[in-house]
């Protein structure tokens, strides 16, 4: 899952860039997911699941043709992203706002170091878009998990990362991604190389065989352990 920041200040068009971004990326066939930071907090006081929330619970969660999850905390990047990436197989993630973020950014007024083009969104045209796209495809990058393995052929992460939104890095097949196994402590993501992934992999699926589950289709696993 690649992730793409839309940074900027105050009504500059961040929105109106991301709903651009997410309908080109959609209509190529690709899978999208979307992050949206605020400074404030997530107000729902005139319906039903605001008056849980005023009534003390920590964590509201609402179900019918859609469902959302309302919890009483902040969450980090690594934890909001690695949730994101438990939710669903995503191709991309365009995050809103978190302009302090190590990822490719496109921006809509104040640049960092991992911008990677400035646009106005309100009069971005079709072929501009078009190429923007390419640009986002071409220079975004996953989850970065900090191993510094150095198999992409670059020092640490961070170093990969600053010549990805350069174009100076190919797509790599970063092989600390969890594409076997996903480990979070406390919410955090650690970083597991394939072997590490492999055999908790194969540890917890032999358990599972163990309880008579081998005649079910098992395509994912959850396990959650409370260190008490």
């Amino acid at each position: 899952m690649k992730i793409i920041g839309v940074i900027g200040t105050k009504d500059t068009g961040k929105t109106t860039l991301v709903t651009k971004i997410v309908r080109k990326l959609v209509d190529e066939g690709y899978r999208v997911a979307t992050l949206k930071h605020t400074h404030t907090g997530f107000d729902f006081a005139d319906k039903d699941t605001g008056k849980h929330k005023e009534a003390g619970v920590e964590l509201v969660v609402g179900s019918g043709e859609e469902t959302f999850f309302l919890l009483g905390r902040k969450m980090v990047l690594d934890e909001l992203v690695g949730t994101i990436q438990l939710l669903g197989d995503f191709d991309f993630l365009v995050i809103e706002g978190f302009k302090g973020m190590p990822y490719a950014n496109i921006s809509t007024s104040t640049e960092n170091e991992f911008t990677i083009r400035k646009v106005d969104p309100f009069s971005l045209k079709e072929e501009e878009l078009d190429e923007l796209i390419e640009v986002i495809k071409n220079r975004s990058y996953c989850l970065l998990q900090g191993l510094n393995c150095k198999k992409c052929g670059f020092e640490s992460c961070r170093d990969f990362a600053m010549a990805k939104v350069q174009g100076a890095a190919d797509d790599i097949n970063c092989k600390s991604q969890p594409k076997r196994a996903l480990l979070r402590i406390n919410g955090h993501p650690v970083p597991m190389n394939p072997f590490v992934q492999e055999f908790i992999s194969k540890t917890v699926l032999g358990m599972i065989d163990a309880l008579g589950m081998e005649n079910h289709k098992i395509e994912k696993v959850e396990l959650i352990i409370k260190n008490k």
